[in-house]
């Protein structure tokens, strides 16, 4: 009797792959070694935090740690060592549907765009003939200084500040922490100059809506059950008219980052990492906190009726083996993660002005006061009834252009509701109608940018044969909008 000998483990066997710690320990081997590059071409930085100081200036320690380490995960796990299983690994996810279908919308779109806006600049020109803000006489280098950006530069170069309590007083604590500190970082790690600073908040945008697309495509892919139909939501919101600030010194790409991964990882009750997520969203911008009510209705998707949390019958959502206490305690728990953040602000602001909700009460100085839905119905319905269609489009645009991108997304809303579910279509009402109560139109054409349950949902109805139709007319717009954007006209 023979005996027939085993053939021999492969890399890809589950026996011989290294276990979760050492793959993240060798993501943290290739972080190290990148930001050792970046010191080595930048010089690194010197800060205090707090009165302790600290200092990121030499790439040999980084590196020095990075081998180390690296050592360590190899005698540790020795099998497929780290130099043959990451690059293989990153070869491997880059090879994926959601990877490569996000860096071509990613590259497709917004390097257009930034182009559309510097031709703008240099062939149109400025409004005023000169802009209001400069930071370089290159109108390249000076082409991401923009409108809000300037107030992201603030705090990311010398923090909060607080003077006069007036109303009418322009304060920078209205904006939220979580972009402009990422935005500091990584201007302190390409050398500290003010277009370094510029330069790193691009990064951060760049990237936060790359990694936000993967998201996108796949939790669009798990609720419509289709690759192509979860790539087409990846291209819609790219090419959206107002999908130009994911490209700008924004917050738009981290709270979309930040929803869309608290989302995809709620859906599959990895509540540690969609809290995670929640928590980034609750510190990226004021509405951060609503985000805690569509997760909540996803914690309580299995107790409820099935006529009130819509979507798909048979969906994860509403699977009857988590309908147990501790699941809906810890669920529960993971959805307030985005109130948690926006507490976590509130109380760095009290002890900065005495007042926890002083960023609420400073919006006021860019004209949001609560007035009521009915109260801007009622407004553009006098004026069109008075002036007509013709002359609100041609006396109001901006207020047109805006108001388009909100009917879009409420248009969407009950639709979403029945074809995902509740939690989707509240994310999209929760995020729409309070802005234009307390703000009117005033910038939610932006505001509706981020709402990608509508997006998922378009890209399920709309036909194949006319979705390059529906994504050449979106750029358009985007490309007009674009021009007046960085021409410094009016767009909110």
């Amino acid at each position: 009797m023979s005996v027939i000998p085993a053939p021999p483990a492969s890399s890809s066997d589950s026996s011989v792959q290294p276990g979760r710690w050492a793959r993240r320990l060798d993501v943290l081997c290739l972080i190290l070694v990148l930001v050792a590059v970046i010191v080595a071409a930048s010089g690194g930085f010197r800060m205090r935090v707090a009165g302790v100081r600290i200092a990121l200036t030499s790439p040999y320690r980084l590196m020095a740690f990075a081998a180390a380490l690296a050592l360590a995960r190899h005698l540790l796990s020795p099998r497929v060592p780290i130099y043959r299983d990451l690059p293989a690994r990153i070869v491997a996810w880059w090879a994926t549907p959601p990877a490569r279908t996000a860096w071509a919308a990613l590259v497709s779109t917004r390097f257009a765009i930034l182009f559309v806006g510097f031709l703008a600049v240099v062939m149109l020109g400025y409004r005023d003939g000169r802009p209001p803000l400069r930071l370089s006489e290159n109108e390249l280098v000076n082409l991401q200084v923009r409108w809000d950006t300037a107030w992201y530069f603030g705090i990311a170069v010398d923090g909060y500040r607080y003077g006069s309590p007036r109303a009418t007083d322009q304060q920078n604590i209205v904006f939220f922490p979580a972009f402009p500190m990422l935005m500091r970082v990584a201007g302190r790690l390409l050398g500290g100059a003010s277009t370094s600073f510029i330069l790193g908040g691009t990064a951060i945008a760049l990237g936060a809506f790359y990694w936000a697309l993967i998201y996108l495509f796949k939790l669009a892919r798990d609720l419509l059950a289709d690759d192509d139909r979860a790539a087409t939501a990846v291209w819609m919101i790219a090419a959206f008219p107002f999908a130009l600030f994911y490209g700008a010194v924004y917050t738009e790409s981290v709270f979309l980052l930040g929803a869309t991964g608290a989302f995809y990882h709620f859906r599959r009750r990895q509540l540690v990492k969609a809290a995670a997520w929640g928590l980034l969203v609750g510190l990226t911008r004021p509405n951060g906190c609503l985000l805690s009510i569509p997760l909540a209705l996803m914690a309580i998707a299995p107790w409820a009726p099935g006529w009130l949390s819509g979507g798909n019958p048979g969906g994860i959502e509403r699977d009857p083996s988590r309908r147990t206490v501790r699941d809906l305690v810890t669920a529960v728990a993971a959805a307030a993660a985005p109130g948690i953040g926006v507490l976590l602000y509130s109380a760095y602001i009290w002890n900065l002005t005495g007042s926890p909700l002083a960023w609420a009460a400073g919006h006021a100085a860019w004209g949001r006061e609560y007035r009521g839905l009915g109260v801007l119905l009622a407004d553009r319905y006098r004026y069109i009834s008075v002036a007509g269609l013709y002359g609100y489009t041609s006396q109001l645009p901006a207020d047109l252009l805006n108001g388009l991108g909100a009917l879009f997304v409420l248009g969407a809303a009950w639709p979403v509701w029945r074809r995902l579910g509740a939690a989707y279509a509240v994310f999209i009402l929760v995020n729409i109608l309070p802005p234009m109560a307390a703000g009117g139109l005033l910038s939610v054409g932006r505001f509706s940018s981020v709402l990608f349950p509508a997006f998922i949902w378009f890209a399920a109805i709309v036909p194949a044969a006319h979705r390059a139709g529906w994504l050449g007319a979106f750029m358009a717009v985007q490309g007009f909008n674009a021009a007046l954007f960085y021409t410094w006209r009016e767009l909110f």
